[in-house]
């Protein structure tokens, strides 16, 4: 191997600082060009960066670096909670359906009227036990049954009634 192509295998090791240049290399470095330039270039990369750290202000990038990790915590939070409820109203409506199919047995004639549905539901209502059976159903039939006059007639709207009207509406609602 040539003399320049020794002292190009040592340039990174003098350059990093591990070794150092003998006389005879230093001598080979002064008189040839192509290492002179090599050793600048080599000897100029690692000294790129070094004033970089001063330039810095590495408490606000601290700063900066923390709340920006913090807000992704938090979209990523928000992220997971929006999935998680998504996930929770499909299972929902998926059971929902379910149980809206299962009480059409195959066996039926046809879709459950009211009070039968009534009757198979767990719902407490202690407003309707004091209720004699045939009053529960002719309570059932008029919930069942269309309301005539409201096609006919327009209801006003809530915010158009003045106190007194507003109070009897109120009171029909409490029963």
């Amino acid at each position: 191997m040539s003399e320049c192509g020794l002292l190009s295998d040592r340039i990174p090791a003098v350059a990093l600082g591990r070794a150092g240049w003998t006389a005879q290399e230093r001598q080979h470095l002064d008189a040839c060009p192509a290492c002179k330039q090599e050793w600048e270039i080599v000897r100029g990369a690692g000294l790129l960066g070094q004033d970089v750290e001063e330039r810095l202000d590495l408490h606000t990038i601290t700063v900066s670096l923390r709340q920006r990790l913090q807000s992704d915590r938090q979209v990523e939070h928000l992220r997971r909670r929006t999935l998680t409820v998504g996930s929770l109203a499909a299972a929902a409506g998926i059971v929902i359906a379910l149980w809206t199919a299962s009480t059409n047995a195959p066996g039926d004639s046809g879709p459950m009227t009211g009070s039968l549905v009534a009757g198979r539901l767990a719902i407490p209502l202690p407003e309707l036990q004091s209720l004699e059976p045939a009053e529960l159903d002719s309570l059932l039939q008029t919930i069942d049954e269309p309301n005539a006059r409201s096609a006919a007639v327009e209801d006003p709207d809530l915010g158009d009634l003045n106190s007194e009207e507003l109070q009897s509406v109120l009171d029909s609602w409490e029963g």
